[in-house]
């Protein structure tokens, strides 16, 4: 897990950086920045495509196919598979293609009685899209988040890299209308 670590940090675009903003036991933020290449619009597209650039190992079940994502207001992050279903938050704000907000406590957070917000920010630069990951995850002193703040902080560096890198697909055309 280490080495994939190391490996995505290093396949990283060199705009990107991250950073653990502040910590305490009862709370932390981390941010991440990076350019990615395509316009606002298709950078919104790319991001609304969750399981296409999602990590399969970051997920309760092994396959970030398993995803699915409603980058709307109440729109959800789901995962289910045979065996299980999991809430990986609810869309409380969006505003394509400039900002998304989630609230969620994710992955191994959901067991503590914790708090997360995760908000992507968008704004072009130059010929691409200037993203910004901040979350944020408060709760009870109790929950010693201090000590949390580098281990999640460590699990993003992949997942953003391939949000950068990511090409949506194109939009799915209407289906073809059967004739009577």
């Amino acid at each position: 897990m280490r080495a994939l670590l190391l490996a995505a940090l290093l396949a990283a675009p060199a705009q990107a950086a991250a950073e653990v903003v502040a910590s305490a036991p009862d709370g932390f933020t981390l941010r991440f920045s990076g350019l990615s290449p395509r316009p606002p619009a298709e950078a919104w597209a790319a991001l609304a495509d969750w399981s296409g650039w999602w990590p399969d190992a970051q997920t309760f079940s092994g396959k970030a196919a398993n995803l699915s994502f409603g980058a709307e207001a109440d729109g959800e992050l789901e995962e289910e598979w045979d065996g299980g279903w999991a809430s990986h938050g609810e869309v409380v704000l969006a505003m394509p293609p400039k900002l998304l907000r989630r609230h969620a406590a994710f992955g191994a957070l959901q067991a503590l009685s914790v708090a997360g917000v995760l908000e992507f920010a968008l704004a072009p630069e130059g010929q691409g899209t200037r993203l910004t990951l901040t979350c944020r995850v408060g709760g009870p002193a109790s929950a010693k988040l201090d000590s949390l703040a580098a281990p999640v902080n460590a699990l993003f560096p992949e997942a953003f890299a391939r949000l950068l890198a990511h090409t949506p697909p194109p939009p799915s055309a209407e289906p073809a209308q059967k004739e009577p």
